[in-house]
């Protein structure tokens, strides 16, 4: 076990298995290493937790009753870079899959605690640098100089449009939730208005330009938004539809 001591500034753990008794050994054995636990018993419940509660690493079965667990961690490498430790009764076959922490079905508290670290050691590199500058397809947006030109011309945006621009894009490849949104830039009192929300994300992405805008903030459905300059796929079906383009071209400046 690592000398480290639970507080309540220790790092976060989210458990994840379809079985209360293998979430009880999972919960003792990531306490005894120092940290603080969440659990969830399906993939859709886990992924609600990460987006909501920002564990440092997710210790993941294999076995969920909703979705497999290297669906539930494609899912949620989609949304956010959290660690993953999977536990899997295949550790050799899921590891060439997964490219991540894997442990055997059967694991010791010492693997545990190596695998604890190194995905601990992973959490603590550097986030993705907020983007400060971005162009897609005739869209080019520069939050430095405050100015978003569509086909060379001025879009001017209100100030609650570039407050709003300005959180997401401050977050690049993080979904965030709806209520985090709206706490931040409207305020707690806002937290639960969604539908306020959506008015004004539309408001946005008609100004920046519905396709071009869904291109780099996308729907995430059920959670809520991620802002998504480098992405160069074409918007899924959980968002609006939109007639994509394939091969955009995007470049990205950070800061």
């Amino acid at each position: 076990m690592r000398n480290r001591r639970m507080t309540a500034r220790a790092p976060l753990a989210l458990a994840v298995d379809s079985d209360p008794a293998t979430l009880e050994t999972f919960g003792r054995g990531l306490r005894a290493e120092g940290l603080r636990v969440v659990t969830a018993t399906t993939g859709d419940d886990a992924l609600r937790a990460a987006v909501q509660q920002h564990p440092n690493l997710v210790l993941l079965s294999t076995r969920l009753s909703d979705m497999s667990g290297l669906e539930m961690m494609r899912r949620l490498r989609a949304r956010t870079p959290i660690p993953v430790i999977l536990v899997s009764a295949d550790a050799r076959t899921t590891a060439a899959t997964a490219k991540s922490g894997v442990l055997p079905k059967r694991f010791s508290a010492r693997q545990l605690a190596d695998a604890v670290e190194e995905a601990l050691g992973a959490a603590a590199e550097p986030p993705p640098a907020a983007a400060t500058h971005v162009s897609v397809e005739g869209l080019d947006i520069d939050l430095v100089r405050r100015t978003v030109r569509r086909g060379g011309e001025i879009a001017w945006l209100t100030r609650t449009e570039w407050a709003l621009l300005t959180y997401l894009a401050g977050h690049p490849g993080q979904t965030l939730t709806g209520s985090e949104i709206l706490s931040n830039v409207w305020g707690p009192e806002y937290r639960d208005d969604l539908q306020y929300l959506r008015v004004w994300v539309s408001r946005l992405r008609s100004k920046l330009g519905a396709h071009e805008a869904r291109m780099i903030i996308r729907t995430v459905r059920g959670l809520g938004y991620v802002f998504d300059p480098t992405s160069t796929r074409e918007p899924t079906p959980c968002q609006s539809p939109v007639h994509a383009v394939r091969g955009a071209q995007r470049t990205l400046t950070v800061g």
